[in-house]
């Protein structure tokens, strides 16, 4: 009942603050980049900046759109761009001296951010930033549902998954994953891999999402944090928590997956994960990171397929949701807020953009885009747009809370490094205990940010 009452909520939401008047001279779809015979604003002699993450891949091709941009418009475009860790670095540096860039990208974390974020709600209504090709259930993925306030564009949907290469499962004679593998065909896998190849099977794993999942695989009705972002949602239940640290911490001890030197030496750079060099069979990562990995892949003579995260119970709930894989926010302090909210225009409308980009930061959320980019997609994007329609079709994903709260990244943090490490080195005498220990921490932390 609950889901229903906030669903209709945020449906309220987006009627007032999507449903803009239109105007004579502001028709709807005036400023639809695709549209024969458009006219770029002229901004010669102007300057906007820019800052995002993500890898070598993602770099090249936002720098071609860029350089597009500034030849339509005259415009020259300040950029900069880091790794995933790095990028918060530098955002928290800049957030505190008051010198963020313009335009920025924003993960599902932009509420802690909240304060440095231009709504983007004036720019719709203006027209500014077009609508007309994007249904309001993609721009509810970006929407504070508290007050309605659009926080930034999404740059496509994405979902967390796995990616997986075949030949090392023939090798092993492991059959291949299907949609309802369980964490125990996982876990069979792994091990006949391993000792098959005497290496890790699995080296990057997000211990977050799957802990996260694993509360909405356990039991319906379960989530980790509800559909609001608001607090828990899975009633104080240690027990999955305890299932997930019991089982991945007897395969990392047993060297199914890789250890936490090998982890963190990798890091966010999905790039550099062994599975590209074949030194690995499985890796855990979000749909739009699957083309910059399959393409250093590719340069080894390795072709990758993706899988689903795996489940408790065959028949159980897939735990797994689609989402914003990021989007592109506006600075509240930025003094070019117009020039800003064009260049995100024609950075997630223009098909001539987007063939470019080719959804590598998700699904594109433009109807027309997309149908764009079907039409002539290669196979490696292909198997993007395959996982996202069968994420999409489990009954359960849409009830799968995509919220991360301000308190999130502490959580997150303390939870992989106190307590999934903190077991791997035997600081715990006990799974469970380990699990009563991170909640009675979690409810803390929430507590802190709460005051």
């Amino acid at each position: 009942m609950k889901r229903i009452v906030i669903a209709l909520i945020l449906a309220a939401l987006l009627v007032g603050c999507m449903a803009f008047p239109v105007t004579a001279e502001n028709a709807e779809g005036w400023n639809n980049v695709n549209a024969e015979g458009y006219v770029f604003p002229d901004y010669s002699g102007e300057t906007l900046s820019l800052m995002w993450w993500g890898s070598n891949t993602r770099a090249e091709m936002t720098e071609k759109v860029i350089h597009l941009w500034e030849e339509h418009t005259g415009a020259k475009v300040e950029f900069e761009w880091y790794d995933g860790g790095t990028y918060w670095t530098q955002f928290q540096a800049k957030m505190a001296a008051g010198t963020l860039t313009d335009v920025f990208q924003m993960g599902n974390n932009w509420l802690t951010y909240y304060d440095t974020i231009e709504p983007l709600n004036e720019y719709i209504e203006e027209g500014i930033i077009d609508t007309t090709a994007i249904g309001p259930a993609m721009i509810a993925t970006t929407v504070n549902q508290a007050n309605g306030d659009v926080t930034g564009m999404s740059n496509g949907t994405n979902a967390r998954c796995f990616a997986y290469n075949p030949a090392i499962f023939d090798e092993a004679g492991v059959e291949y994953p299907t949609a309802t593998w369980t964490w125990e065909d996982f876990a069979e896998a792994g091990r006949a891999i391993h000792e098959a190849t005497g290496k890790p099977a699995l080296t990057t794993l997000e211990y977050n999402s799957v802990a996260y999942s694993i509360f909405t695989q356990w039991q319906e009705g379960y989530n980790f944090y509800t559909m609001d972002g608001t607090g828990f949602g899975f009633n104080g239940d240690t027990a999955p928590l305890a299932y997930l640290f019991d089982l991945l911490t007897t395969l990392q001890q047993e060297g199914v997956i890789a250890d936490y030197g090998i982890q963190n030496e990798i890091g966010s750079n999905i790039e550099a994960d062994w599975i590209a060099y074949g030194d690995s069979a499985i890796v855990m990562l979000s749909s739009n990171q699957f083309q910059a990995l399959s393409k250093v892949a590719a340069e080894n003579g390795i072709t990758l397929e993706l899988a689903t995260i795996p489940r408790y119970t065959e028949d159980g709930q897939s735990g797994m949701v689609v989402r914003s894989s990021q989007q592109m926010s506006m600075w509240k302090g930025s003094q070019k807020k117009e020039m800003a909210a064009n260049f995100i225009n024609y950075f997630i409308n223009s098909i001539e953009a987007n063939t470019i980009l080719n959804c590598e930061r998700g699904v594109s959320i433009n109807s027309d885009v997309l149908a764009a980019l079907k039409e002539n997609a290669d196979e490696t994007t292909s198997k993007v747009y395959t996982i996202i329609d069968l994420i999409g079709s489990f009954p359960d994903a849409a009830n799968t809370s995509p919220a991360e709260p301000a308190a999130n990244e502490e959580i997150s943090d303390v939870l992989k490094k106190t307590y999934f490490q903190g077991l791997a080195e035997g600081k715990f005498a006990s799974a469970e205990e380990a699990a009563e220990l991170f909640w009675a921490e979690a409810q803390e932390i929430w507590a802190k940010f709460e005051n």
